[in-house]
């Protein structure tokens, strides 16, 4: 017989809002984790606040239903993850995640609902067991940004490269919407656009155009 474990210890400095939905979302599942009946289940519901109860509306007759719908395994709601919560002299609030049977799945489908200003936040994890097994050690890694969640291996969750911003220069004309920067060409289409990271963005220098261009960042699902 073997004991196998998945570690995880992260930070990740939140809004007071967002400190305050992690916190119901806890109180929750150590409440549903004592079996409450029904009536019971419906009281602390509604003693929610309203932005929780709007994020995880119920999907059913279960008030809890929408909520339940964060863990692989609804009849088992847990994070795995005990949080450290330490308010800062900013008004921010520092929280610290530690866990030795961490539920990555759980963890991140919340952080990803509640958590809307503080991004990325990344989170690194271990899985090892206490006897040499064969395929039982190895690790994980998840990123949560504007794009939602990215499921990586360890050493792609700090790739700074991998997540910088793309940009491209636009502008606007009357007859044919936004246009797009092209070297060679000028402004066009999307698809002919030439795409920069922030440090080219900075040296192309200044573009003449009708009205005063802007960058954006692509969202990343176009850049393939």
């Amino acid at each position: 017989m073997s004991n196998c474990y998945t570690h995880c210890c992260f930070g990740m400095t939140l809004t007071p809002a967002e400190a305050a939905l992690l916190r119901e979302a806890i109180t929750l599942t150590d409440f549903l984790g004592d079996e409450p009946d029904e009536a019971e289940v419906i009281e602390h519901w509604q003693g929610l606040s309203e932005d929780f109860r709007a994020l995880f509306a119920p999907v059913d007759d279960n008030s809890v239903s929408g909520f339940l719908k964060l863990f692989p395994d609804s009849d088992f709601p847990t994070f795995g993850t005990d949080f450290a919560f330490d308010e800062r002299d900013d008004g921010t609030i520092l929280v610290i995640a530690r866990a030795e049977q961490f539920e990555p799945d759980a963890v991140a489908s919340l952080l990803h609902r509640i958590v809307t200003v503080s991004l990325p936040i990344v989170a690194t994890w271990s899985f090892d067991c206490d006897r040499h097994e064969v395929d039982a050690f190895g690790g994980g890694a998840f990123r949560i940004d504007t794009d939602g969640i990215h499921w990586l291996s360890t050493s792609e969750a700090f790739d700074r490269e991998r997540f910088a911003s793309r940009l491209v220069l636009t502008t606007r004309n009357d007859e044919e919407g936004l246009l797009f920067w092209n070297n060679e060409y000028g402004f066009g289409a999307l698809e002919d656009a030439d795409i920069y990271t922030e440090a080219e963005a900075d040296e192309l220098g200044t573009v003449i155009a009708d009205e005063e261009p802007e960058w954006i960042a692509l969202p990343r699902r176009l850049l393939g």
